[in-house]
């Protein structure tokens, strides 16, 4: 018999309904579809990305709406505690603090301080159960917060080590009689858990470590949007994937041992009016047309995209270029986008662009292109024409098809038989050669600016200009000015190995 249930949620992204509303398809998806029986011996918990990353999430801000949905189905399904996700920051104080102040649940996030005093945000708790066992919870989130978010959503907080609050707060609950400490970390593992193997040398993702010096029973994480159960230094941890796909049911056992396994929600869904009201205008919104392109944009195969470019990617850099006038422009493509059909509507736009990126403009000279270029190229694994793949290092632990990077404003080319770091065989604007010491202006996204996915060379680049509105409304702009958009063959990268064109 279980001493205890927990049921974990985290990275749901504002994916309530049972669709990823790129299609009206219905799948086994979604926060409203799922449902946790309680009991007194039972504790339901979120930690965090929860009110930012879905087409109903970006509906809801644009149109003013508010997020009340959210938290009502947070409180109808009985969350005791959650956690704050570096999302959860991407639309400022003025989004969080209704959702907070809405939920019945009890926020814990030790290494975040409202300077302000005004957010109800706690970092230890200890509920006693109905059949006696303490139960010493803490949460915490990556500081990468600070690296990431613009520093207007970020004014009025503080957020230091999530490794430090870890400590303390452990230390305290067991000072303070918790028979148990379970942990809530936005945040992911650094090590292959089955053979120790090092899979990140920064500290976004700190799981391992906290385990290994923070006497936690249950490490609750997210971030990385792995879906598995397993254990670390006697430390049983789980993670959930993203877009409330699964959660996780985590029980202890009677004789002190954890089970654990992710649950699929069913597809059919129960909702209230207002909750249908709210899906019926979205997928009204969804489906107004906004413009044209002379040919559909989908997706493809991710290695050949990468391979021979991508005509979405193409698009989102001239539209970037259009705006900031820069030289330069360089762009990704979401791990999972809808694409554009001929006749566009907000839906193919905000399915596609799906992330809260402003625009950034750098002056960077010709070797830190090259450098840049370089890290992208080392996407490849490649050991022979016939036998190219993506490189590990972009699928484990987490998959970041987002942090290969597509150009515009250069012609250049890859040598896949050249060693990582040295592949860049072509570098040209304009068919002149580019110099070390030629200096451009370098558009790209507020998250790439900040050196993250293995960049640093941005962070050291003159800032030129902030552009601060959301490439989605950019890209609905674009749309609203033009026509008729001409869809452009991507002309990079050019990609060999050897004297082989792939």
């Amino acid at each position: 018999m279980a001493r205890l249930t927990i049921y974990f949620t985290s990275d749901t992204h504002g994916y309530l309904y049972n669709t990823t509303f790129a299609d009206g398809q219905e799948r086994s998806m979604g926060l409203l579809s799922m449902d946790f029986p309680k009991d007194g011996n039972t504790l339901v918990i979120d930690g965090g990305d929860t009110i930012q990353g879905s087409p109903l999430t970006y509906y809801l801000h644009e149109k003013g709406e508010g997020q009340d949905m959210i938290w009502e189905a947070l409180n109808r399904r009985g969350y005791d505690y959650v956690t704050l996700g570096n999302h959860d920051f991407n639309y400022g104080r003025s989004w969080l603090s209704p959702y907070l102040h809405g939920l019945h649940a009890e926020c814990l996030c030790a290494n975040v301080e409202d300077l302000q005093g005004e957010l109800p945000l706690g970092g230890t708790a200890i509920r006693v159960m109905e059949n006696g066992l303490k139960v010493g919870l803490f949460g915490i989130v990556t500081d990468w917060v600070n690296r990431w978010e613009k520093k207007d959503n970020l004014k009025g907080f503080k957020i230091s080590s999530p490794l430090r609050a870890a400590r303390a707060c452990a230390a305290r609950l067991r000072e303070e009689g918790a028979d148990i400490v379970v942990g809530i970390y936005h945040g992911g593992m650094e090590k292959d858990l089955e053979t120790g193997r090092l899979l990140s040398d920064t500290d976004e993702n700190l799981a391992c470590r906290i385990c290994e010096e923070v006497p936690v029973d249950l490490l609750l994480t997210g971030h990385q949007h792995i879906a598995m159960t397993g254990s670390w230094n006697g430390t049983h941890l789980v993670q959930t994937p993203f877009n409330a796909l699964q959660y996780v049911k985590v029980q202890l056992q009677d004789d002190g041992t954890w089970v654990s396994e992710l649950v699929t929600p069913p597809s059919v869904q129960t909702l209230t009016e207002k909750e249908k009201k709210i899906r019926g205008d979205l997928e009204k919104w969804l489906d107004t047309p906004i413009g044209h392109l002379s040919r559909d944009l989908w997706p493809g195969d991710k290695l050949d995209m990468a391979l021979h470019g991508t005509s979405i990617a193409a698009f989102f850099n001239r539209v970037q270029l259009d705006v900031s006038g820069a030289d330069v422009s360089l762009s990704m493509i979401p791990n999972s986008c809808r694409g554009f059909a001929k006749d566009v509507t907000v839906r193919d736009v905000v399915a596609t662009y799906i992330y809260p990126n402003t625009l950034c403009v750098l002056k960077a000279d010709g070797k830190t292109i090259r450098a840049a270029l370089e890290q992208t190229a080392s996407y490849f694994d490649a050991r022979g024409p016939e036998n190219i793949r993506i490189s590990d290092a972009f699928l484990h632990p987490k998959e970041e098809h987002y942090n290969y990077d597509y150009f515009a404003g250069l012609t250049y080319a890859f040598d896949l038989s050249r060693p990582v770091g040295q592949r860049v065989c072509c570098l040209k604007r304009e068919g002149r050669d580019i110099q070390d010491e030629d200096v451009f202006t370098v558009a790209m996204n507020d998250y790439r600016a900040t050196g993250t996915g293995k960049y640093p060379m941005w962070t050291r680049c003159e800032h030129v200009q902030d552009i601060l509105t959301e490439m989605s409304e950019l890209i609905l702009t674009y749309f609203s000015e033009h026509a008729l958009v001409q869809a452009e063959e991507p002309s990079s990268p050019v990609c060999f190995y050897g004297d082989i064109r792939l």
